[in-house]
């Protein structure tokens, strides 16, 4: 299957014309992923775009605006992918759980230590909006999955959604923290597929986990 963004944010600035906007917000999104943001600086982001900084400036008023933008849009693409994952009608609820796991998995294979630090450290408001997020996303997309899933007994009736959710959520919040991961010789995307194996494998049937893992 093939996700597509969600089409909100990037859409209305097609629709002003505003190309260089989306153009500055797709290679700054990937600048962040990969060395953090307080180590980007805007004449970098003006280089690598073989622009002139007075630009940049003319359409983002500061690193800070460029950061916001940036997080609103990856938030409104992450809640568009994992509502069309959960909602999508006709497909067994293990290869929803599947897909799920892996677009998060791709999600967390993209940032890096330094991102989630400087975050932390240097947009605290930032932060808290990507974790207030996270875990609606969770409440919201990923307990649904889970009553689906026991309803249809492919998950165990026996765990309760909202409960099993909570655990891993704040198994999540305390381990894929910028404090944590920086004393741990792993990448976050690691981090998490091991949370994944050792928390979701559990949630399985017996019949559900052998096709979990013949698949």
């Amino acid at each position: 299957m093939t996700l597509t963004a969600q089409p909100s944010t990037y859409s209305k600035l097609l629709k002003t014309d505003d190309d260089l906007k989306i153009r500055i917000m797709q290679a700054v999104e990937e600048l962040f992923f990969k060395y953090g943001f307080s180590k980007v600086t805007m004449d970098e982001i003006a280089d690598s775009l073989g622009m002139s900084k007075k630009t940049l400036y003319r359409i983002f008023s500061s690193k800070e605006d460029l950061l916001l933008e940036v997080t609103n849009h990856h938030l409104e693409e992450c809640d568009f992918n994992l509502k069309k994952i959960c909602s999508e009608k006709g497909i067994d609820p293990l290869e929803k759980l599947k897909r799920f796991l892996n677009y998060v998995t791709l999600i967390y294979a993209k940032m890096t230590h330094s991102l989630l630090y400087d975050l932390q450290r240097h947009a605290p408001e930032i932060w808290k909006r990507v974790e207030d997020n996270r875990s609606r996303f969770m409440e919201t997309y990923f307990c649904s999955l889970i009553k689906e899933g026991r309803q249809k007994g492919r998950f165990r009736k026996d765990v309760d959604e909202k409960l099993f959710v909570l655990i891993y959520t704040k198994v999540l919040e305390g381990i894929l923290n910028p404090e944590m991961l920086s004393n741990l010789p792993f990448k976050p995307n690691q981090v998490f597929e091991t949370t994944i194996k050792v928390l979701f494998e559990g949630l399985l049937t017996d019949k559900a986990r052998t096709e979990y893992h013949a698949n």
